[in-house]
């Protein structure tokens, strides 16, 4: 029962992954969350003049305006790589 337990506590304590061990010739894509061929990677939109396209969102934005905060409630973070918000880091018990 005492592994059943912890069990459950790692898999509620466990942050959603931000990053990978990729393999060698691959790199982490944090916006698709997928290990991706060099030279291989997101595809930009095609945005009318006067916007460009944001990655982090996947969307076009009007020129000068960069990428928004998410508001995140209860000291949770944002994260721009992957545009979520992201429990707050709890330390390990001591």
């Amino acid at each position: 029962m005492l592994t059943l337990a912890t069990i459950a506590t790692t898999t509620v304590v466990a942050p959603a992954v931000s990053s990978a061990d990729c393999a060698d010739g691959q790199w982490w894509d944090p916006t698709g969350k997928v290990c991706r061929p060099l030279g291989v990677g997101p595809q930009p939109l095609a945005c009318d003049a006067g916007q460009w396209w944001d990655p982090t969102a996947n969307i076009c934005r009007p020129l000068g305006v960069g990428p928004q905060a998410l508001a995140c409630d209860n000291g949770w973070w944002w994260d721009p790589g992957a545009n979520v918000c992201r429990p707050p880091v709890v330390p390990p018990p001591g």
